[in-house]
């Protein structure tokens, strides 16, 4: 009678190795539901409890030395045929515990149902109960509240043993807590406390796990926060060096081409008219750093625009002509993901800068078009020529064309770029729809080497048109 009483006790909180996995649930971890079906750590303290439910039925004498009969005045060992339902409801209440923590209905069920036989034979095999047991244990690891019908259950099936005069069949053999006894309100108690204290310790140690699991998130978060505000810093240093040296020295440039023609009346005309345009692409090339600035200083309190796409290109093909470049477009502007858009603006833009720049009034034409490449691989092609002037000095090397092919190259595009029949031509190809991996971040050592090697194609960064920030 002792030992039926003490035996809930047996039940352990759960081991360490069950502490290490997640709950098996996904309100508890924030983890997806297919994370978790591939995760085998919510299947260790099931595990573990099951096989301590097997054990301790396998160490449990399957006979009757009490006469317990039920319905039809006959026992366990004169019904013979009874025998294979008991050892199916053994076999159904430990995969019922190892499927606590993914169904806890069905674990109930498939422990609970071979009680509904006991009125019939009379008795059962307290692993059943221990299985109950074992069920509210592993789900109340990942809460109490998923605990509340086994731990119910539970209670009930010890009810029934201190009220009718029932054989349970443990170790050290049958053993009965029947109204004929007059301890049975104190077994109650007693099964009842080791209930609530085994259910109690496992949802503690749950809590803790899901406690030092959130932690540990937020831990990650804070450094991340950390690594994000370090970089942002560094980033406004490099502006602020950019806008000391690089800003004061063009803005000195575009007050010297204005002041010129007033400190040296005796200039021509033409000569006028060459200062004028310097003192312009100072300017713009001054506006357009502003911009790049604007980007690495980049906090929480500084001015944002949406990134250009495919659309955009007409409003950049309208600019320039605008501006008195003559371009002609020759088809549609494709609709594009905001990547493959993004590429497409800025090729041609810097395409429309340098022919404005090597070939100043010469028409430029921009083709458009998709092609079907390897029947599924949908792609959009880009084609800008102008016509090639000759050069009284040589061009001093610039990133543009770089900087173009290696954003091309990243989304899974190609560029190419040279002489071709009198004209210089880039013909860029891009990939018009499916998921395309997103450009590499440049680093911001990068962005300092394209401004300080080159400071007029500044244009080549990610940055918003519009007026200066």
């Amino acid at each position: 009678m002792v030992i039926a009483a003490r035996a809930p006790g047996s039940t352990t909180p759960p081991p360490p190795s069950a502490t290490d996995g997640e709950p098996g649930r996904s309100p508890a971890t924030g983890a997806s539901a297919a994370s978790e079906r591939a995760d085998w750590r919510p299947w260790v303290f099931p595990g573990v409890l099951a096989l301590l439910v097997g054990l301790f039925t396998l160490y449990t004498p399957m006979y009757s030395s009490y006469g317990a009969t039920g319905l039809w005045g006959d026992d366990l060992t004169t019904r013979t045929n009874m025998s294979p339902v008991v050892y199916l409801g053994i076999l159904s209440a430990i995969v019922g515990v190892l499927v606590s923590r993914r169904a806890t209905a069905l674990a109930c069920l498939l422990a609970g149902w071979p009680f509904l036989v006991v009125p019939v034979i009379g008795m059962f095999v307290w692993s059943w109960w221990l299985a109950l047991l074992a069920i509210a244990v592993a789900t109340a690891y990942d809460g109490i509240r998923r605990a509340a019908l086994p731990l119910g259950l539970t209670l009930l099936v010890a009810a029934g043993y201190c009220a009718f005069p029932v054989v349970a069949l443990l170790p050290v053999g049958p053993v009965t807590a029947g109204p004929d006894r007059g301890d049975t309100a104190i077994v109650f108690v007693l099964y009842a406390a080791a209930s609530l204290a085994a259910v109690a310790i496992s949802a503690a140690a749950g809590t803790s796990n899901r406690a030092a699991l959130r932690a540990a998130a937020a831990d990650r978060a804070s450094e991340h926060a950390l690594g994000v505000e370090t970089v942002a810093v560094e980033r406004a240093r490099i502006a602020h060096d950019l806008h000391d040296v690089v800003a004061h020295h063009i803005s000195l440039v575009a007050v010297r081409a204005e002041s010129a023609p007033y400190v040296h009346p005796s200039i021509d005309a033409e000569s006028r008219v060459v200062l004028a345009e310097i003192a312009d692409d100072a300017r713009h090339a001054l506006g357009e750093l502003r911009q790049v600035l604007a980007v690495l200083q980049r906090t929480e309190g500084a001015d944002r625009s949406p990134q250009p796409g495919a659309a955009d290109v007409v409003t950049l093909v309208d600019a320039a002509r605008s501006a008195g470049q003559p371009v002609t477009v020759v088809g549609d502007v494709p609709v594009l993901p905001s990547t493959q858009g993004l590429v497409l603006y800025r090729a041609v833009q810097e395409s429309l800068t340098n022919a404005r720049r090597h070939a100043p009034g010469q028409p430029v034409t921009l083709v458009l078009g998709t092609g079907d490449h390897r029947l599924t691989d949908v792609r959009v092609t880009a084609r800008l020529s102008n016509p090639l002037v000759p050069r009284t000095s040589p061009a001093a090397p610039g990133r543009g064309l770089l900087g173009m092919r290696e954003r091309v190259e990243s989304i899974g595009g190609s560029l190419t770029a040279g002489e071709e029949d009198g004209s210089f031509v880039v013909e860029l190809t891009l990939p018009a729809d499916g998921p395309a991996p997103a450009p590499a971040p440049e680093p911001a050592e990068a962005h300092l080497r394209y401004s300080a090697g080159d400071p007029l194609d500044v244009h080549l960064l990610d940055v918003p048109d519009g007026t200066d920030a």
